[in-house]
């Protein structure tokens, strides 16, 4: 008999799912009864060929959102677990995990509980986004992390590392594997390449700073002419306008800020370009990194968790250490200069991610985390 595997997360999936997200939902649909609870524009169940979404009404204001979905839906939870015979809950974070922690104390203690672990999370919102009273909010957050954490029965990672600290800290058993990457949008194709990428968010987490000034010095002392395309959106204005002023006052000509893009367009421009550049201070597992991967093209990255392994020069990954502009010119040239070497990560690249999230991998991973949760 199939489980009923309810995943519990902020993440809003539209009226009709996408062609990837239909895709995903299609892997799982092989091993579970797969369920989403999450915030939507309406309270509304859907029921799709693979997938049951419940919708919530989120509210106007961010913080209300938070505050709503993760503390007071006590109620919509409970009820939809009762009526929906839901066996397994796998929260988005630990703070997610909060609500369907106090549902296995109180109502089911054998429905098993799952924190999934993507990065730190709570660094990543406070840092993306402005709140008011920060520490309050992290004092708070990790109080109630250590609760969910405790009472778990199982921590999903993306990152072996991390995970593993995270499993011995509160004795849980764990699995890690990356997040889902379509595979059918992010492929190998037969394109000239030209240009260098950076994707992501333009935020100082990402060191795009970096990455501008490091770049437009090499090209300088190099009479390097490729295009270096900064694809993101911009989440922090007062850092996004410092990038954008770099460039402007420094009159660079090979470095073109293009924005947000779909996937389709982000892989049509990985499959075109010779590398994607990072410079992270933190991640979890970068997906970026997999789906370069998938296209056959290899990055330069900083020698962080969650990149260094299992990245890295067998993983089709040139690796500089943080902030260090010296290594990353370095590296970059040693790139540039060598056609066999490109062609080396290149393979490289494209078999490591497609080893990490090829066809059916991730519903596979998923079915391996649930076997082990029941052993």
């Amino acid at each position: 008999k199939m489980k009923n595997l309810l995943f519990y997360g902020s993440t809003n999936y539209g009226k009709k799912l996408s062609k990837s997200d239909n895709l995903k939902f299609i892997e799982l649909d092989k091993h579970f009864n797969t369920h989403v609870m999450t915030l939507g524009n309406k309270r509304e169940n859907i029921k799709h060929n693979n997938v049951q979404i419940s919708y919530l009404k989120k509210p106007k204001l961010i913080i209300s959102q938070y505050l709503y979905f993760y503390f007071f839906n006590f109620r919509n939870f409970k009820k939809y677990c009762i009526e929906n015979k839901i066996d397994i809950v796998s929260a988005k974070d630990p703070i997610a995990g909060f609500i369907p922690v106090i549902y296995k104390k109180i109502y089911d203690n054998n429905i098993k509980i799952i924190i999934e672990h993507h990065g730190d999370f709570l660094d990543l919102l406070l840092n993306q986004r402005k709140f008011n009273l920060k520490l309050l909010i992290k004092i708070i957050a990790k109080s109630i992390s250590e609760f969910t954490y405790k009472n778990c029965d199982f921590i999903r990672g993306v990152e072996k590392t991390y995970t593993e600290k995270l499993a011995d800290k509160y004795n849980k058993n764990y699995h890690y594997f990356p997040a889902w990457v379509d595979y059918t949008i992010f492929k190998k194709d037969t394109l000239n390449r030209n240009n260098f990428l950076f994707i992501g968010n333009i935020i100082p987490r990402k060191g795009v700073d970096f990455i501008i000034k490091n770049f437009n010095d090499f090209s300088l002392k190099n009479n390097f002419k490729e295009k270096l395309l900064i694809i993101g959106e911009n989440q922090n204005s007062d850092y996004f306008n410092k990038c954008i002023d770099f460039v402007k006052q420094n009159e660079i000509k090979n470095i073109e800020f293009l924005g947000k893009k779909s996937q389709d367009e982000i892989s049509y421009l990985l499959s075109s370009s010779r590398l994607l550049i990072m410079a992270s201070n933190y991640e979890g597992l970068p997906r970026v990194l997999i789906e370069s991967g998938l296209c056959a093209t290899p990055s330069l990255a900083t020698d962080i968790q969650g990149i260094k392994e299992p990245f890295g020069s067998d993983g089709g990954t040139l690796i500089y250490q943080l902030n260090n502009s010296v290594e990353f010119k370095s590296q970059l040239k040693t790139f540039v200069n060598d056609k066999n070497f490109e062609n080396e990560l290149q393979n490289k690249a494209h078999s490591l991610a497609t080893k990490l999230s090829g066809a059916n991998s991730f519903g596979n991973n998923w079915n391996k985390l649930i076997e082990s949760l029941y052993e």
